[in-house]
């Protein structure tokens, strides 16, 4: 019970309903490929991984869904336990706050253009090694948890705290990601995070609520 007698209802249980939905399709789909034999599982990878190489001029695709399915089925795809709870942990530090803010359909698109974005900046900065994984959406989502701590994007920028964070966010997760030559592709943290950045002051509250750095 709160001092004012109300029950007290733990943080997590106070997520909105899309948050938890997306969990579920991390764990449930890492959970299916785990249990898949290894010829399923490669095929799906085949199919919903995103592979620079086909996005060539001789690479090619027979139909448009086999390039456009990629650019958002990979970012519901991980490699393993360990990269889909590090994944995991990062979204739930700010997604029940922008779904709260956003509402959860717009939350949801941001999520998916955020994806796309990540996907678009791999293609353009990778060409061989396929690619999956939410940490370039996460990073969009990121983008616009900075840009929500103000009433408008351009307060929350003139915040220094908001900025460094900005600068912190970006010089681990792009620049230490890419000087470290780990199988991480800071290629789609960056491409995430600008997408994040753009579509956010399209998708907000005209006057969301000051934030901690306001």
């Amino acid at each position: 019970m709160s001092e004012r007698g109300e029950t007290y209802v733990p943080y997590w249980r106070r997520f909105p309903p899309i948050v938890y939905v997306m969990l579920a399709l991390f764990i449930g789909v890492q959970a299916a490929m785990s249990l898949a034999p290894a010829e399923t599982q490669n095929a799906v990878f085949d199919a919903f991984a995103l592979h620079p190489n086909r996005f060539t001029m001789s690479g090619g695709f027979d139909h448009w869904y086999q390039a456009a399915v990629p650019l958002i089925a990979h970012a519901f795809l991980h490699v393993g336990w360990l990269h889909v709870g590090a994944n995991c942990l990062g979204f739930v530090q700010v997604a029940p706050i922008l779904a709260s803010r956003l509402g959860q359909f717009r939350f949801f698109v941001l999520f998916l253009v955020s994806a796309i974005g990540g996907a678009f900046m791999y293609i353009a900065l990778q060409t061989t090694t396929p690619m999956v994984g939410a940490s370039g959406a996460i990073c969009g989502l990121f983008a616009a948890f900075f840009l929500s701590n103000g009433r408008t994007p351009r307060e929350a920028l003139a915040a220094p705290g908001v900025r460094q964070a900005i600068v912190l966010f970006l010089g681990i997760n792009v620049v230490l990601v890419g000087l470290s030559g780990l199988p991480i592709a800071w290629q789609a943290h960056l491409g995430g995070f600008i997408a994040g950045a753009i579509v956010y002051p399209l998708l907000a509250p005209r006057a969301p609520p000051a934030g901690p750095w306001g």
